[in-house]
C-alpha cells in the first residue's frame, strides 16, 4: 500500500493563499467614507471568491464564500443561505434545467439539431453556421427571459458540438458557447418584452422626469442599438477566431443525423407542447402588456415566471405514456441535474446582490465618484461615461442595483444640465447597459451558466467579456444616446 502524505500542486496551494490573503487584507483595512468596514470586507470576500473560483474549483469556494459573507455584516448566514440556494433564481433555473433535459430526453433536440444543420443556408460555411446559431439565441432572448433561453441554447449547442464530434477540450465550442450566450444578453437588453429589467429602468425614468416612456419608445431604441453590438459581436468574434479548428464541419455528414429522425411520437408531442406552452406563459404578460393594461395581463404577471416552470415540471411528472411519466423527477434530480453548477449561480448571483446592499457603501462609493467625472465636460462625455459606469457595474454587481443605481444618477445629472443632456435619452442608455453583463459569475445567472457550463472556458469568457463591455459603452453611449434623442 503506498503510504499517504499531505500533498498538493504548489501553483494550486499558492492560488488558495493569495485569494485568502486579499480576503483577509480587506476585511481588516480603513474602509474610505462612504465605503463602510462591510463593504470592505464584502469587496474582499467577492474578489478572493471570483479568484478561486475562476482558477482553483467551482464548488468549495463557492460553499466557503457563504461562511464568509455571513460573518461579514452584510447578512447573517442564515441569510446568506437564504439568498444563495433560496433564490428564486436558483429554483428558476432548476426548473428550466429539468424542463430541457425532458425536452432533450424526448428526442425533439435532436430533431431540432438535425433540422437546423441539413438547412442548406446555415451550411454554407462554419461562420455562417456559428452566426446562425447564435442568432437564434439572439430572437429567442427577444421574447423571453434570458436565464431559460440561455439554457436551451446551451443544450442545443452542446448537442451540435457532440454531432460534429468536437471535444471538451476543442476550442471551438468555447467560441461558439460565448457567442451564443453573448447573443442572449443582447437580445434580453434589446426588447422590453418579458423583461423586468427594461421595465425597471423605464419606472426609475418616469418617477424622477415626472414623464411617462412608452414600450414602443424603448423596443424603438433597443432595437437597432442591439443590432449594432450583435454585429460588433460577430466581426470581433471572426477576426479574432481565424485559428480556430473548424475541419470537423468538412467531415460532417448530415444524413447521418437525418437517418435517425423518425415520426414524432406520442411522449414528444406532448413534451413539445407543456414545454413550448410554458415558453407562451412566460413572454405572454410581456406581449400583451405592450397592447393592453387590461386585469388579465396584470393577474399573469402577479404569477411570474418561476410559476409556469413549476407547473410544466409537475405536469411532465404526472403526465403518463405507456403507464410511463413523461420524465421520472426523482431519477433526474439524484443522477442528471448538475448540482454544481447551481451552487456555482447561487453565489454568483448573491455575491452580486451582496456588492450592492446599502450597508456596504459600495452604491454611494460609486455616484459619489462617477458624478464630479462629468462636470466642464461636453454632454456626449457625459453619456458615455455614465453609460460605462453601468456597464462596468453590472458586470461585478446586481444588474437590478445597476439600473436603480445608475438611471437614478443619469436623470439627475440631466435634469440638472438644463437641457444640454436627455433625460429619456440617458435613462435609455443606463437602462440597457444594465442588462450588457458578459464578464463574471456575479453579474448574471446567464453568465454563471455560462462559466460553468463543461463546453466553455472561462479564460475567453473574460477576454471577450472586456472587450464586449468596451464595445457596449461605446456603442450605447453613441449610438443608443442618439437614437433615443430622437425618440425622446
Amino acid at each position: 500500500m503506498e503510504r499517504q502524505r499531505l500533498a498538493m500542486p504548489m501553483p494550486k496551494l499558492l492560488k488558495i493563499l493569495v485569494s485568502l490573503l486579499i480576503i483577509a487584507v480587506f476585511w481588516v483595512a480603513p474602509a474610505p467614507a462612504p465605503l463602510t468596514q462591510v463593504g470592505m470586507r464584502v469587496i474582499g470576500v467577492f474578489i478572493g471568491t471570483v479568484l478561486m473560483l475562476s482558477l482553483v474549483d467551482t464548488v468549495w469556494p463557492a460553499i466557503l464564500a457563504v461562511a464568509l459573507l455571513g460573518r461579514t455584516g452584510v447578512a447573517t448566514l442564515n441569510e446568506a443561505i437564504a439568498g444563495t440556494l433560496g433564490s428564486w433564481i436558483v429554483y428558476f433555473v432548476l426548473m428550466s434545467f429539468v424542463m430541457t433535459y425532458a425536452l432533450n430526453k424526448s428526442g425533439f433536440t435532436d430533431r431540432l439539431v438535425a433540422k437546423f444543420m441539413s438547412m442548406k443556408f446555415v451550411s454554407k460555411s462554419p461562420w455562417v453556421f456559428t452566426i446562425s446559431m447564435a442568432t437564434i439565441g439572439l430572437i429567442l432572448a427577444c421574447f423571453m427571459d434570458q436565464v431559460p433561453a440561455a439554457a436551451f441554447m446551451l443544450m442545443f449547442a452542446n448537442k451540435v458540438y457532440e454531432e460534429l464530434g468536437y471535444t471538451k477540450k476543442d476550442a471551438y465550442p468555447h467560441v461558439a458557447n460565448i457567442m451564443v450566450i453573448y447573443a442572449v444578453i443582447i437580445g434580453g437588453a434589446m426588447t422590453p418584452i418579458s423583461h423586468s429589467l427594461a421595465l425597471l429602468g423605464m419606472g426609475i425614468y418616469e418617477a424622477a422626469a415626472g414623464a411617462s416612456m412608452s414600450l414602443f419608445t424603448y423596443l424603438a431604441f433597443g432595437v437597432p442599438t442591439g443590432l449594432v453590438l450583435y454585429v460588433f459581436l460577430t466581426v470581433i468574434m471572426r477576426l479574432t477566431c481565424r485559428n480556430v479548428d473548424m475541419s470537423k464541419f468538412k467531415d460532417f455528414d448530415v444524413q447521418r443525423v437525418l437517418k435517425h429522425q423518425g415520426k414524432m411520437q406520442l411522449r414528444e408531442l406532448i413534451t413539445v407542447i407543456i414545454f413550448f406552452g410554458t415558453v407562451v406563459m412566460w413572454m405572454l404578460p410581456g406581449i400583451a402588456g405592450m397592447f393592453t393594461e387590461a386585469a388579465w395581463v396584470t393577474a399573469l404577471n402577479d404569477y411570474g415566471i418561476t410559476f409556469w416552470a413549476i407547473l410544466s415540471v409537475v405536469l411532465m411528472s404526472v403526465i403518463s405514456v405507456n403507464n410511463e411519466p413523461l420524465i421520472n423527477l426523482k431519477e433526474v434530480m439524484n443522477g442528471q441535474i448538475n448540482w454544481a453548477i447551481l451552487i456555482f449561480i447561487a453565489i454568483g448571483v448573491y455575491l452580486g446582490s451582496a456588492m450592492s446592499a446599502e450597508s456596504t457603501g459600495i452604491n454611494a462609493w460609486i455616484t459619489s465618484n462617477i458624478t464630479p467625472l462629468t462636470t466642464s465636460v461636453p454632454p456626449v462625455v457625459v453619456v458615455i461615461i455614465i453609460t460605462a459606469a453601468g456597464v462596468l457595474l453590472t458586470n461585478f454587481a446586481s444588474n437590478v442595483s445597476t439600473i436603480t443605481v445608475m438611471t437614478g444618477v443619469g436623470v439627475s445629472l440631466a435634469l440638472a444640465s438644463g437641457g444640454a443632456i436627455n433625460p429619456a435619452g440617458i435613462a435609455l442608455c443606463t437602462t440597457m447597459a444594465g442588462s450588457c453583463a458578459y464578464l463574471l459569475p456575479s453579474s448574471f445567472a446567464c453568465i454563471a451558466m455560462l462559466h460553468g457550463n463543461e463546453w466553455s472556458d472561462s479564460k475567453k469568457v473574460y477576454i471577450f467579456g472586456i472587450i464586449m463591455m468596451i464595445a457596449s459603452s461605446l456603442a450605447i453611449g453613441l449610438v443608443g444616446y442618439s437614437v433615443g434623442c430622437a425618440l425622446t
